[in-house]
């Protein structure tokens, strides 16, 4: 997005430079790698969703993925502003809002800065966020568009209490087994 505007940029991902690949093949397209680790260089980073990630804390409920940590996006376990930057690539399916903002709520907690969310699904600007910039991605040839945002935390958010239901209450298998 320039500066002074609501108009997301495009960012192209040429035909090749899609995910990586190997038994699962998850990747960021190379420039949405690239664009990500420029702007957090030197920066705190967790990869909430990011069992396969190659810079910064992992961290996924799957533990097949092998993440830096296996936790459910929604309750992270790190204590408040332990990360710069919190990037969101959740899967691709519908959130209900009040899941999406209950993500965001975790993320906000940990995030001493920034949130960045990669998707299919463009939001609006969270509560107690501001949006600093976006694209709208072409992630290869006949793919879904992305959409790339970064907010700037406006300002501390509560602890995330514990959630009774939701997408990721159906991985509590996974977490039950990582426990020693």
């Amino acid at each position: 997005m320039k500066q002074g505007t609501n108009r997301p940029e495009i960012l192209w991902c040429p035909k090749g430079t899609g995910a990586r690949s190997g038994k699962n093949g998850w990747a960021f397209p190379r420039n949405v790698e690239w664009l990500l680790q420029q702007a957090t260089f030197g920066k705190r980073v967790l990869h909430l969703f990011g069992g396969r990630a190659q810079w910064g804390l992992s961290m996924d409920i799957d533990p097949a993925t092998r993440p830096h940590v296996v936790a459910d996006a929604w309750l992270p376990p790190f204590a408040e502003g332990s990360f710069d930057v919190v990037i969101l690539d959740p899967p691709y399916m519908s959130i209900p809002v009040e899941l999406r903002i209950g993500l965001f709520c975790a993320a906000g907690f940990i995030a001493d800065e920034s949130i960045w969310w990669f998707n299919t699904l463009w939001i609006a600007t969270p509560p107690g966020m501001r949006l600093a910039e976006s694209w709208l991605v072409r992630a290869g040839e006949n793919s879904q568009v992305r959409c790339l945002q970064h907010f700037y935390l406006t300002r501390r958010f509560a602890r995330p209490s514990i959630m009774r239901r939701g997408p990721a209450r159906k991985y509590l298998r996974w977490i039950e087994a990582a426990k020693p």
